[in-house]
């Protein structure tokens, strides 16, 4: 027999007793009553007076004095706040008392399908107990359950039994004295409860029957402790409960029935942030025709918009909700109708590829093709920029381009009117992802005089980046969260777009009636289906938190910023700790720019990642232009994503050098035809053991001799390449050519495992005056050699002589900055 139930399941455990079965036990917490945070400690940051360490260490202190002095390990609420507050009076005590019970009260709930069970348990005439492990007294949890629930479910239950009273847990005889309280045979009780030491095998060994109520899946379990660790990593505690995640019950009731990873992500992953956005612009939309009167009209701007339209609809429409193709390429070039809009993005955007900045500027493709051409070389590019730049400086073009833009604009006027038909008055609720806002700032005049309406942005994550004086808000925002966070979390946002997005190519024009033109979509159908089923999944949670299996009486103080901060650490723990199953789902996604270009770009890449891991560190993604980095570190110890996330979500100010760690010193020879020279040059850490030695590479300087044999026996070496000293910087994205060396001494003894076998085998970079691809141009900035290895075994002498510093092996991740080029040639 099967002895686990699942949450969902519980209205129905009764069909699992046996005849004799007339009494039904159930744990409190975490079975009858759940807590909307991760842990019961997390209530504690809401008592006045009494600080969180001050909590913890009073009930330690509690336990420990009722072991030796009264031989036992249950102690009450009372007793804690004794050790608490010590020699305080009973007023201080009881008052310490009510503050925490007033915490537990403001965020418990009673769990829907335990009641459902209690019910069908009292219609077949059975008795309730409720058996709990905990420092409250059955009078203060029987008033708990009364106040959180409501007197019916209070009222069906005939006896409490706490351990503090008793003096004993459940594992250690609790649920036998309630057989004898009770005067019943232990096979007449159906005990039910979350924990399978204390509910389980306490309520076995004495012959009770029983169910383990198995809480959460595995992924759930490890998502909810990341989003944990996720929210105090961001600083979301305030000044209440901490740790808050309102989306709990739902994942325990909807998860464990979804098969599908792909509905399995949408439901879990996406779920609570999405529909945390709804409730919240919800919100919005009634402060807004509050404060201004008049209809508000939702506009989901496509294609990003897809997914919170459909979450919207699931939870039951507004009055007036539609779809609108709105995009960066139409709304800025409707903005291109007043001349300091048009000097403006002019002077801004020059350094775009070409041929897509001319389509910005509302070039036809025989004018692209006539001012930019076709450029290849870098050479080429620069001088389609400036002739581009050259054309768009004359009076003529501009007044082509306003010209163009008043007509996109009078046929985007069009499109909004067939959508919504907006009266003088009225409210233009554009809704989207983010981040800027720029599509508003691009067309929020035009559809206020067009409509003689007032314009709001709600998104989900705003950050913007000037001082526009709009009607912007975001339900995690700037202004509230600090735009470090931001731009951490919008670095990532590529992943949500494209599971949000819906399967169509981007709006580049109208028709004269409003009707939306697209270009054609480069996205791989397999892609769409895929996202369709995420999507399916997170609609299919929005349905299940429009009728949560929650039941309390009271809505509390922390309603609304849960659901926003649960979602903030859920978007996070998602965007930089995604799980396994998480990245086969998406594993073969691209990015599509959506500048109405064709240009896509993947996601993540993890064969490279771990070439740039060992090269670089962390430092590897600096200048990267896979969208979805966090991901290529899935497999990597949590030490190198917790890292990643730090770094990104908080305003450290560390450069590339504060990650090398202490150098392994080498011998370097430098030599020509007429003269050697012997440097000291530095291998740093990077990854994983891996060290990288850089030298500068000067044309015409020679060749160069690194002895590896005089410090190892055995090394790894996983490459030999050249790259630009700027890509140290992130300044270009030139791939690393390799570089062909000379091992001499020095034998493979397997693959890119080399033997040294004798003190003076050394690994030669051949004398070389230019770059070894041919074709390829000289770097601005100069070129450099970097060598990735990893030490196997040190050379014994060489060992004693770097004394515990240089021949160490650490392991482990390099943080990455935004300066310091990281060349380590030192003069002997």
């Amino acid at each position: 027999m099967n002895h686990t139930i699942l949450p969902a399941d519980l209205p129905d455990a009764l069909d699992r007793a046996g005849p004799a079965t007339a009494i039904l036990s159930l744990d409190c917490f975490d079975t009858l009553l759940w807590r909307d945070c991760h842990a019961p400690t997390d209530v504690f940051a809401a008592l006045g007076g009494v600080t969180y360490g001050q909590r913890i260490a009073g009930q330690a202190n509690a336990r420990a004095a009722a072991r030796t002095l009264k031989q036992r390990g249950e102690v009450s609420l009372a007793e804690i706040y004794e050790q608490v507050i010590p020699g305080g009076s009973p007023d201080a005590i009881r008052e310490a008392v009510d503050d925490e019970l007033d915490a537990e009260a403001q965020t418990c709930f009673a769990f829907a399908p335990t009641v459902d069970l209690m019910r069908r348990a009292r219609a077949r005439g059975m008795r309730i107990v409720v058996v709990s492990d905990t420092f409250l007294t059955s009078a203060q949890l029987g008033r708990l359950i009364e106040r959180v629930a409501g007197a019916e479910v209070a009222g069906m239950i005939e006896r409490i039994f706490a351990s503090c009273e008793v003096g004993i847990a459940k594992a250690e005889g609790l649920l036998g004295h309630v057989v004898a309280a009770l005067k019943c045979s232990p096979r007449e009780i159906l005990h039910i409860g979350d924990n399978r030491n204390a509910d389980f095998e306490g309520a076995r060994a004495i012959g009770i029957p029983a169910l383990h109520l198995d809480q959460f899946s595995d992924d759930v379990r490890r998502r909810l402790r990341l989003e944990r660790a996720c929210a105090d990593l961001l600083d979301l505690g305030g000044e209440g409960i901490e740790g808050l995640q309102p989306h709990r019950a739902i994942l325990a009731c909807g998860e464990p029935a979804i098969d599908d990873p792909a509905r399995n992500l949408g439901y879990a992953a996406l779920g609570p942030v999405f529909h945390a956005f709804d409730r919240w612009l919800r919100g919005e939309a009634d402060a807004l025709r509050e404060a201004r009167g008049g209809e508000i009209h939702w506009l989901f701007m496509l294609r990003d918009a897809q997914l919170p339209w459909l979450v919207h609809r699931a939870g039951g429409a507004a009055a007036s909700a539609a779809r609108v193709g709105l995009s960066r390429v139409v709304g800025i070039g409707a903005s291109l109708a007043s001349r300091e809009t048009y000097r403006r993005h002019v002077a801004l955007h020059s350094g775009m590829e070409p041929a897509r900045f001319a389509r910005q500027m509302l070039f036809t493709e025989e004018e692209v093709d006539a001012v930019v051409g076709a450029p290849e070389t870098d050479a080429e590019i620069l001088a389609a920029r400036e002739a581009l730049v050259a054309e768009l400086r004359t009076g003529r073009r501009e007044k082509i381009t306003r010209r163009r833009a008043r007509a996109l604009g009078e046929r985007l006027v069009a499109h909004v009117r067939a959508a919504c038909d907006p009266q003088p008055g009225d409210t233009l609720m554009l809704v989207d992802l983010g981040y800027d806002g720029s599509i508003q700032n691009a067309i929020d005049g035009l559809l206020a005089e067009a409509f003689d309406c007032h314009v709001a942005g709600r998104y989900m994550l705003l950050r913007e980046m000037t001082v526009t004086g709009l009607d912007k808000r975001g339900l995690i925002d700037a202004r509230r969260f600090g735009s470090v966070l931001m731009r951490g979390l919008t670095g990532n946002s590529a992943l949500i777009e494209q599971l949000s997005t819906i399967e169509q190519g981007s709006v580049i024009d109208y028709t004269d009636s409003g009707d939306p033109v697209h270009k054609a979509s480069p996205v791989d159908p397999r892609q769409s289906a895929m996202r369709e089923a995420v999507q399916a999944g997170c609609v299919e949670f929005a349905r299940a938190a429009a009728a949560p299996p929650v039941l309390r009486t009271a809505m509390p103080p922390h309603a609304a910023s849960a659901w926003r901060d649960g979602a903030l650490a859920a978007l996070t723990r998602f965007m930089f700790l995604p799980l396994p199953g998480e990245l086969e789902v998406i594993a073969r996604f691209e990015h599509d720019f959506n500048f109405g270009s064709e240009q896509m770009v993947a996601l993540f890449d993890n064969d490279q990642a771990r070439q740039g891991l060992r090269r670089r560190g962390l430092f590897y993604m600096k200048g990267v232009e896979r969208m979805f980095l966090p991901a290529e570190l899935a497999g990597e110890p949590i030490e190198a994503r917790l890292s990643l996330l730090v770094q990104s979500v908080r305003k450290l100010g560390l450069t590339y050098a504060d990650s090398m760690g202490r150098p392994l010193e080498l011998d370097a020879i430098h030599f020509d035809a007429r003269d050697a020279t012997t440097r000291r040059i530095e291998a740093h850490t990077t990854y994983d053991g891996f060290r990288v030695v850089r030298l500068p590479l000067v044309p015409g300087g020679g060749g160069i001799a690194i002895g590896l044999g005089a410090v190892f026996e055995l090394v790894e070496i996983d490459s030999i390449t050249r790259s630009p000293i700027a890509s140290l910087k992130g300044r270009t994205a030139s791939p690393p050519l390799p570089v062909e060396p000379i091992f001499d001494g020095m034998e493979e003894i397997a693959p890119a495992i080399l033997a040294c076998r004798s003190p003076q085998a050394s690994l030669v970079i051949p004398p070389s005056d230019a770059p070894d691809a041919e074709g390829t141009e000289p770097c601005q900035g100069g070129e450099m050699i970097e060598i990735v290895l990893r030490p196997l075994r040190m050379r014994g002498e060489a060992v004693r002589s770097v004394a515990g510093g240089a021949a160490a092996l650490p392991a482990g991740p390099a943080g990455s900055g935004a300066s310091g080029d990281g060349l380590s040639v030192t003069a002997a």
